[in-house]
């Protein structure tokens, strides 16, 4: 079994989720789709992972890689392969079965925030969680998926149809990855009037559930 984790942006890796799928004995296989690099098909990978990136799906006339990435998804769609979006990606799935994407009016999200799981993921995680955003787009729910988190801000942060799993959180990240992120994105950063201590928090526990959310969510597509 073969997994392939798409890239937007050189800082934004698997993180945790490569690791994971290696300890089950699948091949991990990482592109970088903003140097054009892409798969000619999607028959060799039982597991897709569109990771986030700072840009937007309404700007693929700017980023024309994004076109390659929703012919992508469309493949894997109609061909029933296990795919999954991480915040950009979760939008990129969103939008190519036909929701709208667009910039969020309540503001960006960024650190730590409060999300309640919803039907499979209620079942799955139990409670609430505590999980990583850093995200300034929102999506609608796609026709005929269902809901699988929300927070108070953005309802729609996680859904499902068939063996299609939109995440508009990262469950992928380490602190060291978004130390990272706060200087890659320092510009971001001030102008949401946020500090380093702010983003990151000062609770280590959040961290090493990050690991736990991210172990189970891998287990649950393994059996979609």
């Amino acid at each position: 079994m073969k997994a392939l984790f798409v890239k937007n942006i050189g800082i934004e890796g698997p993180g945790t989720l490569a690791p994971l799928f290696e300890r089950k004995g699948v091949a991990v296989e990482t592109i970088d789709a903003f140097r054009g690099e892409m798969v000619d098909s999607v028959d060799d990978y039982e597991f897709i992972t569109i990771l986030g990136g700072p840009m937007g799906v309404y700007e693929a006339k700017k980023y024309s890689f994004l076109n390659d990435e929703f012919r992508l998804v469309e493949e894997a769609l109609r061909k029933n392969k296990r795919i999954v979006g991480i915040c950009l990606g979760a939008q990129i799935i969103a939008h190519v079965l036909g929701a709208k994407v667009y910039k969020g009016e309540m503001g960006k999200e960024i650190g730590w925030y409060e999300l309640y799981p919803q039907n499979e993921f209620e079942f799955l995680y139990r409670h609430k969680m505590d999980v990583f955003e850093w995200h300034g787009d929102t999506f609608e729910l796609p026709e005929g998926a269902t809901k699988l988190a929300s927070t108070p801000l953005y309802p729609n942060q996680a859904f499902r149809l068939n063996r299609a799993v939109g995440l508009q959180y990262h469950i992928e990240v380490t602190k060291d990855d978004i130390k990272r992120w706060i200087e890659a994105y320092r510009d971001e950063v001030v102008s949401e009037g946020l500090t380093p201590e702010q983003i990151l928090g000062d609770d280590d526990k959040k961290w090493e559930m990050l690991k736990v959310y991210s172990s189970v969510f891998v287990e649950f597509l393994f059996k979609i």
